[in-house]
């Protein structure tokens, strides 16, 4: 089942897991959609390769939550979004230890910058061909993370995901760079359709910093 909501001036998606139950807690994975998806219509975010596979998230039995940008891109309603977040975090049967982030090209930079906002927030981040300010990934030395990128991608240069992977890990954090040498631009498809990939995200949860520093070790791979 998929919930429409308006939050403020964002509309909003809540995908529920088969059987939800409101009395029980629920893992929630949120994701921001990439700019081609940038529009005021619902039924184009419910087409988003990260929606059109209900059955891989509702079996896995968590929350798949997403707003709808419509204007130029996630900085300009990211105050929204983080207040959208922390009710969603409020909400009785969402876990908090294990709330995770992801997105596509903008919302692959959304997800970096929101991240190194609140990473206090999120168990393990998934940004996919996006970037953002290198030096903040000092903030994110404590979360997993798990990025991708095709090395024919001619939207956003892999580049950008190379040196924000090398600043996490640079920092003492533990960042996974997954290249992909046939994709171009939308290598989401491919994210967003592998299991492993959403058994990742599920496979951490929330612990003390210190507990991270001393099992986390950065590497790079593609």
């Amino acid at each position: 089942m998929i919930l429409e909501n308006q939050f403020k001036a964002l509309k909003t998606l809540l995908s529920l897991p088969e059987g939800f139950d409101e009395n029980k807690k629920y893992p929630l994975v949120v994701f921001l959609h990439g700019a081609g998806t940038r529009c005021n219509d619902l039924e184009v975010l419910k087409r988003n390769a990260c929606f059109t596979n209900l059955r891989l998230h509702q079996d896995r039995g968590y929350l798949l939550a997403a707003p709808l940008c419509e204007v130029h891109d996630w900085n300009e309603v990211m105050e929204t979004v983080i207040a959208w977040i922390a009710e969603l975090r409020a909400l009785p049967y969402v876990d908090t230890d294990r709330v995770y982030l992801t997105g596509n090209s903008m919302g692959g930079y959304g997800t970096w910058e929101l991240a190194s906002i609140h990473p206090e927030w999120f168990a393990a981040i998934m940004p996919v061909c996006g970037g953002g300010i290198c030096w903040f990934t000092s903030r994110l030395k404590d979360i997993p993370v798990r990025t991708f990128h095709g090395l024919l991608d001619k939207v956003v240069d892999p580049v950008d995901s190379l040196q924000m992977a090398k600043a996490v890990n640079g920092f003492g954090g533990h960042c996974e760079l997954i290249l992909f040498p046939h994709l171009e631009h939308n290598c989401w498809d491919t994210v967003y359709t592998t299991e492993e990939n959403y058994d990742w995200l599920l496979s951490h949860t929330l612990r003390s910093s210190e507990e991270k520093k001393q099992n986390l070790s950065g590497e790079i791979y593609g």
